[in-house]
């Protein structure tokens, strides 16, 4: 799909759901990297602060509980957040590659230059790549729209826009609950379904969506390789 057209479902429906974005196989691959960083780094808090520059070493994984995200209004949200440098992989691996799609595809949609956040010295912002891990055991995020990065692209005259790639089958990694959006006529749409992964979800920020409880009949372990996995990739301003 051209980003023309990516851009006039948006604007119609408030999102707009690429089915096989990437192949399943490359989509497994990615899942099974982001298993590999689980496995051999540390989780921090959500108050342990980091910036892009630390993202050169390692990824960063922190917890996100709670209501207080200093992100505007509360929300209530429980889950894991890996951020990830842009050279931490090595060339031409599936992860690199998949990096500079999503990232060239949201700056044609938002107009501006596609090479915008990859030199955050320069552009001011750097490009937030990240892996969203919703354990089962209820982890979540409230019904919200987003308001503080809205805000900061305001300042540039760059407008916002959603971009994820889903990493879970729903009846396979996950059975109950998942992401969801609230399209211009009110309606719940879930983003997951059986054959999901590898799906892009472009989506308006401003609309409303989050998380459903995931399989909120488990136990939570911060490890497990359950549940449901989103990978981003947003423009976050870099501060002094």
């Amino acid at each position: 799909m051209e980003h023309e057209q990516i851009e006039l479902e948006v604007i119609r429906n408030g999102y707009c759901i690429i089915p096989n974005f990437i192949d399943q196989i490359s989509a497994k691959e990615i899942r099974n990297e982001y298993f590999q960083i689980l496995q051999t780094n540390s989780l921090h808090s959500q108050s342990e602060s980091f910036n892009f520059e630390d993202l050169k070493k390692n990824p960063w994984r922190k917890t996100a509980v709670g209501s207080s995200n200093g992100l505007g209004s509360n929300i209530s949200q429980v889950l894991q957040t890996t951020y990830i440098g842009e050279t931490y992989f090595k060339k031409d691996t599936t992860m690199s590659k998949i990096i500079k799609r999503i990232i060239t595809l949201r700056n044609n949609l938002t107009n501006i230059d596609p090479y915008f956040g990859c030199d955050p010295k320069n552009d001011g912002y750097w490009n937030a790549i990240r892996f969203h891990h919703y354990p089962s055991g209820g982890s979540h995020m409230a019904q919200h729209h987003d308001s503080h990065f809205p805000k900061i692209l305001a300042n540039s005259n760059i407008s916002f826009i959603q971009l994820s790639i889903c990493l879970s089958n729903k009846e396979e990694d996950f059975f109950e609950g998942g992401g969801f959006i609230i399209n211009k006529k009110n309606e719940k749409i879930y983003v997951e379904n059986k054959n999901s992964i590898g799906s892009l979800v472009v989506f308006d920020g401003s609309i409303d969506h989050g998380v459903q409880d995931i399989d909120k009949n488990k136990v939570l372990d911060w490890t497990s390789k359950s549940g449901r996995i989103a990978l981003f990739s947003n423009l976050y301003q870099v501060l002094n």
